[in-house]
């Protein structure tokens, strides 16, 4: 009895020790990591599983539907299924789930084997669950904590397979994976390493992007790619195994090399660096904007802002994909051809070479100075910027750390430490030669030079802003901000203002225009005089013609063409200055502009931005619309957030417009002059010379109006053309007004900025499929009153309506 009794406690004892309490301890374990119990995660509702939150990227499109970037804190765009590879999708399941079809997301036979087997025969770890670790932020630091995330991803995968079916599940799996080298998910990872979208995955590219979801860091194909390739082939033997592949294309696969094209991600990378860095910060504003009750104005259901990184936003811009390469080309084929070249060879020949040799050495260190404290060596040594992530302002504190001062940068995602020095340790750094690279339109160089030395060598380059604009629509099309995003980020389309110089003579000549005059009206050209004490004169100002030729006739036209300073002096002196700013501003100008007479010279500082806009009045038909870069924007399901209208108001008759059209092209024609006998050209009449090895923009024969400028001391050069259906704006200079050509054959607009314009538009007219209008530019339905045939008079007439006008040389 006793015996008995003592076999019962031993079974009894057995069954509580083997099976009842690990039982109850596991039970115990899923009730706990299901109830976030003993500082188990909390698990996530089944509304979070409904709604996976991920970081998506916001992506950036042209107008003709491709991707001009994006704007991200993970670099991921999620794709359904359908938009995988099939390749992809057996390379996955036949190395990470063969049962994947077979299982509710946990694999018994798997879990049996790898127990059994203390994972020497693999894991048990199925493509669920693996989705489901990687809704967990953090990693257990202890072998309990890591069990109680084992049991709570078997919780969650039961769950992601009762509410997905097997196709999503895959899908979002491989939209979620890091494939290290910024790209996060299957549309990156295909786009960075091979250039291509997803489902043109081929069965080799497949198995290395399976092959890396063991562990992307060790697999990572740019750092070891033999590891990288062993581990693809791998992949393929699995393929083999599960017979997605034949003996004979496993034979030859596993021989091929990687054939990676990696494309490097990185925001300042790619096609219209500057637009997207603008782009960006209107969006932030848009998104910051508050409505009365201090909502959002625009916002997500929930009524949260929407977030520009992680919202997975389509922003439809009006950007033409095409015509941007193709002016990104003409402001580099025109720098790297030949200016910049002799750019250099004039400043050589100067003493304070960049500067001006008018400038005084105080003058010259005063701008060192201001430009060396604007530098980012200068801003990360001083404490004023994150040597690590760029931030500055209060997120930036000061530390000691061993003694020494230290900038600390308390951004969650930075946390960096930087040494920081007193201004004249940082000063005296300027001076010592250290190594760097410095750009070149032949390549960046490799070279040994102070930093002061560089910021020199800098500032000897010459600059440009472009801007195409459809003036019926104010899309605009094209927007180059600078010549090198890398090294110059200043935009010197809206953030820049320049003088404007000549080119904001069409302004003055549109309120005669507005007046009534015909384009051949004449003039005398001869100085006139705005009297001291006239708008404000401190002492008698009159104009003078860069040729210094004055004593004949001239039409308006002929006037404006040539650029003659005595002409728009005398229209300037007709309506006066409050005339001519009224006019610039309904056109369309918000820059400041002083009611002086030197306006009619282009004394004002305007931006690209804001002549592109007003010249495309004109071709408009009198109607200003203004500028716009935004068409929509669509959240991440596709629906339209919001849509933009272009804004548009009537400046001009459409009599009037036409008239101006008709004047300005005489900037690129000849122009008759009955009191010389003669033809002369337009200061633009070099886009209409036969395209030559000196002249390869040239060789335009197509309709267009426009008009060149030119400022003081050959610092800033301009050129807007015009045709029926494309407003393109170039403006060319260096950084500092200082740093100029010294000879205006060089300098003037014709030279530095009509060219860009040139080659720009020989491209746009050479490709068919922009569609640009080559034809004339279309004429009112109603009788023209005005005449716009100059040569049909010999001898002045009458001033009125319609006729050539003239004014007596008494005045």
């Amino acid at each position: 009895m006793e015996k008995e009794k003592r076999s019962y406690l031993k079974l009894a004892t057995f069954f509580w020790v083997c099976i009842i309490i690990p039982v109850s301890l596991f039970v115990l374990l899923m009730f706990s990591a299901a109830n976030s119990w003993f500082g188990f995660e909390p698990l996530p509702v089944v509304d979070d599983l409904v709604n996976l939150k991920s970081n998506l990227a916001t992506e950036v499109y042209t107008a003709d539907g491709e991707v001009l970037g994006k704007y991200f804190y993970q670099n991921r765009v999620n794709v359904d299924y359908d938009a995988i590879s099939p390749f992809m999708i057996e390379a996955l399941v036949s190395t990470e789930d063969e049962r994947y079809y077979n299982h509710s997301g946990i694999d018994l036979e798997g879990l049996a084997r790898a127990i059994f087997y203390l994972g020497k025969k693999g894991g048990a770890s199925t493509i669920t669950q693996q989705l489901a670790k990687m809704l967990f932020s953090g990693v257990p630091k202890s072998a309990l904590g890591r069990l109680g995330q084992k049991v709570q991803e078997w919780i969650i995968s039961a769950q992601l397979e009762r509410l997905y079916t097997k196709d999503e599940i895959v899908a979002m799996y491989l939209n979620r994976y890091d494939f290290v080298n910024n790209a996060v998910g299957i549309k990156s990872a295909a786009q960075v390493y091979f250039g291509i979208v997803p489902d043109r995955l081929k069965i080799e590219e497949s198995a290395m992007l399976v092959g890396m979801l063991k562990n992307s860091s060790l697999f990572n194909p740019l750092r070891r790619p033999d590891t990288v390739k062993h581990r693809r082939n791998v992949v393929l033997g699995q393929m083999l195994k599960n017979e997605k592949i034949s003996q004979q294309e496993f034979d030859s696969l596993r021989l091929l090399p990687l054939t990676i094209s990696y494309s490097k991600v990185d925001y300042k990378d790619g096609i219209a660096p500057y637009f997207r860095e603008v782009l960006r910060a209107e969006l932030k504003n848009i998104f910051n904007e508050k409505d009365q009750d201090g909502l959002p104005v625009l916002r997500k259901p929930n009524g949260e802002a929407y977030d520009l990184y992680s919202d997975g936003l389509k922003i439809y811009t009006t950007l033409n994909y095409k015509m941007q390469e193709y002016a990104e080309y003409a402001v580099k084929e025109h720098l790297s051809y030949q200016l910049q070249d002799d750019f250099f060879r004039g400043l050589a020949k100067k003493k304070n070479n960049p500067f001006s040799s008018d400038l005084s050495s105080s003058e010259v260190e005063r701008i060192m100075n201001a430009a060396i404290k604007r530098s980012e060596r200068f801003l990360i040594m001083s404490g004023m910027q994150c040597a690590n992530c760029g931030r500055r302002g209060k997120i930036l504190t000061e530390g000691i750390v061993d003694g020494e001062l230290m900038t600390v940068c308390n951004a969650e995602d930075c946390e960096h430490q930087t040494k920081r020095y007193g201004e004249e340790e940082i000063m005296k750094s300027f001076d010592v030669p250290v190594s760097m690279k410095v750009f070149s339109w032949r390549g960046d160089i490799d070279t040994m030079l102070s930093p002061r030395d560089s910021i020199r060598y800098y500032k000897s380059f010459l600059q440009a802003g472009l801007m195409s604009m459809e003036p019926q629509t104010g899309y605009i099309r094209t927007w180059v901000g600078g010549i090198d995003y890398d090294n110059f980020a200043y935009d010197h389309v809206r953030q820049g203002k320049r003088q404007v110089g000549s080119t904001f003579k069409p302004f003055i000549y549109a309120t005669a225009i507005e007046a009534g005059f015909s384009p051949c009206y004449e003039v005398p050209n001869v100085p006139y005089i705005f009297k001291k004490g006239t708008f404000g004169l401190l002492k008698d100002w009159a104009p003078e013609n860069s040729d210094g030729e004055y004593g004949y006739n001239v039409t308006l036209r002929y006037g404006l063409a040539t650029s003659m300073n005595t002409i728009t002096s005398w229209v300037m002196k007709q309506f006066g200055p409050e005339a001519a700013v009224k006019m610039a501003q309904d056109l369309g100008i918000t820059s400041d502009l002083p009611p002086v007479p030197s306006l009619a010279l282009g004394v004002s500082d305007v931006s690209v931005y804001e002549m592109v806009g007003a010249f495309g009045t004109f071709a408009n038909k009198g109607v200003y619309t203004k500028p716009q870069f935004l068409a929509r924007i669509e959240n991440k399901e596709g629906e339209i957030i919001v849509e933009y209208i272009p804004e548009s108001r009537e400046v001009l008759s459409e009599e009037n417009a036409y008239v101006m059209l008709k004047l300005m092209e005489g900037v690129t024609s000849y122009n008759y002059n009955n009191d010389l006998k003669k033809n002369t050209p337009g200061t633009g009449i070099r886009l209409r010379f036969s395209k030559s090895e000196e002249r390869p923009y040239a060789g335009i024969p197509y309709p267009v109006a426009g008009k060149t400028g030119t400022t003081q001391n050959n610092s800033d050069g301009w050129f807007i053309g015009i045709t029926p259906d494309l407003v393109t704006g170039v403006w060319v200079g260096a950084e500092d007004r200082s740093v100029r050509f010294d000879y205006t054959s060089l300098g003037q607009g014709a030279n530095t900025a009509l060219p860009m314009w040139g080659y720009f538009m020989n491209k746009v007219y050479a490709d068919s499929t922009l569609q640009v209008s080559k034809g004339d530019f279309e004429k009112p339905e109603t009788h023209i009153s005005i005449e716009l045939d100059c040569k049909k008079y010999g001898t002045p007439t009458d001033f009125g309506t319609g006729s050539r006008g003239g004014v007596d040389w008494a005045q």
